[in-house]
């Protein structure tokens, strides 16, 4: 009888293990299968999509990509056209959070908002801190290099001919670590909170250069008397810009890359650029 019950015992604790195992292997698959645990929990896309709305940073001192309309303080630019066709095809309400460039860069790396659209180049510091997009506005062949007097520009042709001047570059942006690295012997590289401030700090002589794009450097000479580029140009990485958005929402900047492939394929970027350029010449900025 005790024999019998074993037996009995021993059948039924095998039928438990075999039910056990079963749930255990139609769990889902691995990690691998089911496309990671990083991926799987990524709800970027899907929380902007279910709040209706997109925060984007911007810093808009940077025309024509991104400035504020003498007339009505309305943020406008390029990159803003571009901000404001991601939200169409999204069909989501787009709120730009306005900030300096160095406070949207750590906007993203905080996440307190969905993404930063403003003239922002690669580097790969920046790779490593936050998800990059695919380049856009690459039809600019964008140079970088120095805004000066008109006196001093013909002077200044290769980096060491700054040695002993003053050089402000926005703060956190890829030109004040450019600025630093390619400019040998330069007194100092002021960090500065926007490009304006740059502007005023040059026609006060309170510095000798400032760096920037040389297609925002144009706009200015056009708005600014006694202003030219240097001869001198920045080593270029990369060409173009890209998006920024909190390191793990790859769901988002995955969405945005499909728009900018589509975007650039249809030049909307060229248009949304001269669109711009025309606007911001037009109230001297």
């Amino acid at each position: 009888m005790k024999s019998m019950n074993l037996k009995k015992l021993f059948a039924m604790m095998m039928v438990l293990v075999m039910v056990l195992g079963c749930f255990a292997g139609c769990g889902g698959g691995s990690e691998e299968e089911s496309g990671g645990t990083e991926v799987a929990g990524d709800q970027s896309l899907q929380s902007v999509l279910d709040s209706g709305k997109l925060h984007v940073a911007v810093s808009p001192d940077y025309a024509p990509y991104e400035y504020l309309d003498l007339l009505t303080g309305e943020i406008k630019g390029s990159d803003i056209e571009f901000a404001k066709h991601i939200g169409e095809e999204l069909g989501v309400e787009i709120v730009f959070e306005q900030m300096s460039f160095e406070s949207c860069l750590a906007a993203v790396n905080t996440g307190s908002v969905d993404l930063m659209i403003s003239c922002m180049g690669y580097s790969p510091e920046r790779a490593e801190t936050m998800e990059l997009s695919e380049q856009y506005n690459i039809h600019n062949n964008m140079t970088n290099t120095v805004l000066t007097t008109a006196e001093l520009a013909p002077t200044l042709n290769v980096g060491e001919d700054f040695a002993g001047l003053v050089i402000a570059a926005q703060n956190g942006s890829t030109m004040y670590d450019k600025a630093a690295d390619e400019l040998p012997g330069v007194k100092e590289v002021k960090a500065i909170s926007s490009i304006a401030d740059g502007i005023m700090m040059l026609t006060e002589g309170k510095v000798d250069g400032v760096a920037m794009s040389s297609k925002v450097a144009d706009e200015f000479i056009e708005n600014y008397d006694g202003l030219a580029v240097t001869g001198f140009q920045f080593a270029a990485d990369k060409k173009g810009n890209v998006v920024g958005a909190p390191k793990g929402d790859v769901a988002m900047i995955e969405k945005v890359n499909e728009i900018i492939i589509a975007a650039t394929e249809a030049d909307l970027f060229i248009q949304w650029y001269e669109a711009a350029a025309e606007e911001a010449k037009s109230q001297g900025l």
